[in-house]
């Protein structure tokens, strides 16, 4: 219970955040284990929308499985969103990650956190208040 406690936390903090540069922002709880895919965290302002995938993992990797990764990137194409991976790493902050830079494995898509800080992009980037540098 405690992982689901951590995940579910650093959801609200991403929602309050998103809240905060003024998106209409919803969690989607239990999405995932809802049967459906669904992103854990779609944010909405003047047509732009975004579907986050949301991990709290301590470590040096952050493995998705492949199921994951798969349908919530086709949920977030057929809802016309930009799908992000949302990692919290604790005592550093956010990394928001394009999909791109997973490395597929048999199992899961894992992407190391040393190539997490070399490929993040800032959230005032994705949501188009900052241009990328």
């Amino acid at each position: 219970m405690a992982h689901y406690r951590k995940g579910a936390n650093a959801e609200r903090e991403l929602i309050k955040i998103l809240d905060k540069k003024g998106f209409a922002v919803l969690r989607v709880a239990g999405s995932g284990v809802n049967p459906l895919p669904c992103p854990d965290v779609v944010a909405l302002l003047a047509g732009k929308i975004l579907a986050f995938e949301c991990k709290a993992i301590k470590g040096k990797y952050l493995a998705i499985p492949h199921r994951n990764m798969d349908e919530e990137s086709g949920w977030a194409t057929l809802a016309g969103a930009i799908f992000v991976v949302a990692w919290k790493v604790p005592r550093k902050g956010w990394l928001f990650i394009d999909a791109k830079h997973f490395h597929k494995t048999p199992k899961n898509y894992m992407l190391s956190l040393h190539d997490a800080f070399a490929h993040h992009t800032d959230l005032e980037v994705i949501i188009g208040e900052q241009s990328q540098l």
